[in-house]
């Protein structure tokens, strides 16, 4: 298994139960090559392996799940931006898959205006709110 993979799957390891599949099995690579994002990818790569080995002394592929999943996270400390940017390029490429769509039975509307229904909210609730009065006080 490549590192991608593995990052891929220890970041959404999918659930046999609900079927959703796990990360690994999607077209990451077509996803990079579309967006233009291999460079961004690579770089996060390699501040991974460099994370893994300065946090665990070991390479990223020859830690367990746990460790790895810490490795990821430590990420966030090296280079927020880098890190964001990759858990963003990630969830997009994973939730915008048809057969992750198809579990999960959003489709692939807008939620808004004419997509997914939301129940009526119960505008009552916020009565007391609005009973209580100014909580602030004016300026002069």
């Amino acid at each position: 298994m490549s590192m991608i993979e593995l990052v891929l799957d220890t970041m959404l390891p999918g659930d046999a139960a609900l079927g959703m599949p796990c990360a690994s099995t999607l077209d990451f690579e077509g996803y990079q090559l579309r967006h233009r994002v291999t460079d961004q990818v690579d770089a996060f790569l390699r501040m991974l392996a460099n994370v893994a080995q300065e946090k665990f002394g070991q390479p990223f592929d020859t830690l367990d799940a746990t460790e790895r999943l810490a490795a990821i996270n430590a990420c966030k400390l090296a280079d927020v931006r880098l890190f964001s940017a990759f858990v963003t390029h990630v969830m997009r490429a994973y939730y915008t898959e048809r057969r992750v769509l198809g579990q999960l039975s959003a489709g692939a509307v807008p939620p808004f205006p004419a997509g997914n229904q939301i129940a009526a909210d119960d505008w009552d609730l916020l009565e007391p709110v609005y009973l209580r009065g100014q909580i602030w006080r004016d300026i002069e």
